[in-house]
C-alpha cells in the first residue's frame, strides 16, 4: 500500500511542478496604448440583484466607448432583470439587450451563443451577472491580445459583506485552481477556466463550432469549451494585473454551496479522455493520502513514513501556489494553507464522488 501511495505522491508532486513551470513561462505583454475592439457578452438569468451593479462597472470602464460593446442576454428571466437592462440602455449607446423567450429550452450556452451571434467585434469577453470587473479590466484584456493570443483567461476571488474565515478560506481553494488553470495555460493546454473572467477570438469559437454537443450539459460554457478550444488555439495568456481581476460576490447559503461544488465536480464526466485519467490519478492520490492519514492516527502508520508522504504534499502544493502569489499578490491566504491541507482531504474526496454519482440543482 505504501509504494502505490509513494508513486502517485510522486505523480502529484511531478504534475504540479509542470504547471508552476507554465506559471514561470506566462509573459506579461507591454502596456499599450492601442484599445481593440471587443463585445463584452453576459448571459442574466433572474438577476436584478446585481445587473446594475455589473452594468456600471461596465460603462465605467477606463476605454473607449467607441472601441467595445455590452450585450446582456437575458436568459427566460422571470424577475425584473429585462426592464433594469432597458432602463439603462436609455443613457449609453454602448448597451444592447437580447431576450430569451420564457418558452424558449436551453440555458446559459443557449444564452451565450445568442450574444456571441449578434457581436460586432472579433474579440469576445465574458463575466457573469454577479461580478464586479475593474476599471481597467478591458484595456488588460486588449493589453494581452497580442496578435498571437487567441484565449485568455483571469483571476476572479470571492468578495463578502462578511469577510471571516471562510471565505478566506474558500478564495484560498479557488486560487489553487487558478494556479492549475494559470500553469497550464502556460504550455499551452487548456485545463480549467471561470467565466467570471475570460475571452477569446470570435474566429476560435466559429473554429470549433461553438457550443454545438454541449448543449444539453448544465454548465460547461467555461473549462469546457476551454478544453475544445485548446488543440486550435495559437497560444493562451493568463492576467495577473490587478487591473484584470474581476471580483465576484459571494450570495450562496450552504445548500447553494454544495450545488455549486458538486456542479462543477459533475463536469469530469465530460472532459477529453487525457484529463479524465490525469484528474481521476489525482482523486486516488487524495484517496489513498487520507487512507494513510487514517491509518496514522490509529498507530497502523509509521511517523516518519507519514511525514515523508506529508512533506511530499506539501512540497508540491507550495510548488505551484507560491509563484502564483506572487504573481497575482494574494501572501495574505498563505497562513491558511495549513487547514486548508487537513479540509481539502475530505472535501475534494466528497464532492469528486458526489458530482460523479449525485444530483444538483441549478438555474436552467
Amino acid at each position: 500500500m505504501f509504494l502505490i501511495v509513494l508513486i502517485l505522491s510522486i505523480y502529484y508532486f511531478s504534475v504540479l511542478f509542470f504547471l508552476s513551470l507554465g506559471i514561470w513561462k506566462l509573459k506579461r505583454p507591454s502596456v499599450s496604448s492601442t484599445q481593440h475592439e471587443i463585445s463584452v457578452i453576459v448571459a442574466a438569468r433572474n438577476e436584478e440583484a446585481n445587473i446594475l451593479r455589473l452594468i456600471n462597472c461596465l460603462l465605467q470602464q477606463n476605454y473607449s466607448p467607441k472601441r467595445y460593446e455590452l450585450i446582456i442576454v437575458d436568459d427566460r428571466s422571470e424577475d425584473r432583470t429585462a426592464e433594469i437592462v432597458t432602463e439603462a440602455i436609455k443613457t449609453t449607446e454602448n448597451l444592447r439587450l437580447l431576450r430569451i423567450p420564457i418558452e424558449e429550452q436551453g440555458g446559459k450556452k443557449r444564452a451565450l451563443a445568442r450574444g456571441i451571434s449578434q457581436a460586432r467585434y472579433s474579440i469576445l469577453a465574458f463575466t457573469d451577472a454577479d461580478c464586479l470587473p475593474s476599471p481597467d479590466w478591458l484595456q488588460e484584456i486588449s493589453n494581452h491580445f497580442t496578435p498571437e493570443v487567441s484565449f485568455i483567461g483571469g483571476y476572479s476571488p470571492l468578495i463578502s459583506d462578511k469577510n471571516n474565515f471562510w471565505i478566506r478560506l474558500k478564495n484560498l481553494e479557488r486560487l489553487s485552481i487558478f494556479a492549475v488553470s494559470a500553469g497550464s495555460m502556460g504550455w499551452n493546454l487548456g485545463l480549467t477556466i471561470t467565466a467570471r473572467n475570460m475571452a477569446y477570438r470570435k474566429e476560435l469559437y466559429n473554429k470549433v463550432n461553438g457550443f454545438s454537443g454541449l448543449e444539453n450539459i448544465p454548465s460547461g460554457d467555461d473549462d469546457l469549451m476551454l478544453q475544445r478550444m485548446s488543440p486550435y488555439s495559437k497560444k493562451m495568456n493568463f492576467m495577473f494585473t490587478q487591473g484584470s481581476i474581476v471580483p465576484s460576490y459571494d450570495n450562496k447559503n450552504l445548500s447553494g454551496q454544495i450545488n455549486l461544488e458538486t456542479r462543477r465536480a459533475s463536469k469530469w464526466r465530460y472532459y477529453p479522455f487525457y484529463i479524465k485519467i490525469g484528474t481521476a490519478l489525482v482523486f486516488l492520490y487524495y484517496l489513498a493520502f487520507f487512507l494513510m492519514l487514517l491509518f496514522f492516527l490509529i498507530g497502523k502508520l509509521s511517523f516518519h513514513t507519514f511525514i515523508l508522504l506529508l512533506l511530499i504534499k506539501i512540497l508540491a502544493e507550495l510548488i505551484i501556489l507560491i509563484p502564483f502569489f506572487q504573481r497575482i499578490r494574494t501572501w495574505q491566504y498563505l497562513p491558511l494553507y495549513p487547514v486548508a491541507l487537513i479540509l481539502h482531504l475530505p472535501y475534494f474526496i466528497f464532492f469528486g464522488l458526489k458530482g460523479t454519482f449525485g444530483k444538483y440543482k441549478w438555474k436552467s
